[in-house]
């Protein structure tokens, strides 16, 4: 499963909760989320995760023109599931990817 979440607030922490609540009927699940490591939602889905993936550059949503934009922060990739060596092998090449221990 692919999930872009909405980045605004509460919206954000209430989807956190309802994915970590949810983790026990998904197998797998990728996240693209703003890198806000002091926020609480993304403590709470960083927790939960098998691996995450920091880019090694922001990544660049285009607008309806097809025009980049120019992002304000950088983002994570965050897995949840057992397929961690597949997860590596695929986003390893974007930037840093660190395994829950």
């Amino acid at each position: 499963m692919w999930l872009n979440p909405p980045y605004a607030q509460p919206l954000m922490d209430q989807f956190a909760d309802k994915l970590v609540k949810e983790l026990v009927n998904i197998r797998q699940a990728i996240v693209l989320i703003n890198n806000a490591t002091q926020a609480r939602w993304f403590q709470a889905l960083a927790g939960a995760s098998s691996c995450i993936c920091f880019p090694a550059a922001r990544i660049k949503f285009l607008d309806v023109n097809g025009k980049p934009g120019a992002p304000l922060q950088g983002q994570a990739v965050i897995y949840f599931g057992k397929n961690i060596a597949a997860f590596k092998d695929h986003f390893s090449k974007f930037g840093l990817v660190l395994e829950r221990g």
